[in-house]
């Protein structure tokens, strides 16, 4: 039954609206988007070796349980799961482009900031690799003459 006296602020509707959108369609696939992205990210770190295992740990904690809450949020409704599939297939298809990526320190804040290398930045992977050539020949003792 629809009371018709019942006054509603059109603020009020617009608000409730905007929240069932994006519970509906932007959340599922922001979800899908930081599974993929942590996954990737964990294999790399895992990957890497130089990292200690209390790291890939937490790290593997957390991706898992954005996992699972994508999966229990998939529970609720039919309808988001194209939109969580959306956001998994856009984190795939940017992380299949990362070349590398890197902390170096900024020159003036002094700390690390993670810096993306795109497949497609050839000047970016020629500085990449010849910085890490330099630092295998400096970490060689006795082969600087060589």
């Amino acid at each position: 039954m629809i009371d018709h006296t019942l006054v509603l602020s059109p603020t009020a509707a617009l608000v409730f609206h905007l929240k069932q959108a994006f519970f509906m369609y932007a959340w599922p696939m922001m979800i899908g988007f930081l599974t993929i992205l942590g996954y990737q990210v964990l294999g790399r770190i895992g990957m890497a070796g130089s990292v200690k295992w209390p790291v890939v740990f937490v790290l593997g904690s957390v991706v898992s349980m954005i996992s699972l809450l994508g999966w229990a949020m998939m529970v609720r409704s039919l309808s988001m799961i194209p939109f969580y599939g959306c956001g998994v297939g856009v984190a795939s298809a940017m992380m299949s482009r990362v070349y590398a990526v890197t902390m170096p320190i900024h020159p003036r804040l002094k700390v690390r900031i993670p810096r993306v290398t795109w497949r497609g930045d050839k000047k970016g992977i020629e500085q990449l690799q010849q910085a890490l050539k330099a630092r295998a020949a400096a970490a060689r003792p006795g082969a600087a003459g060589v």
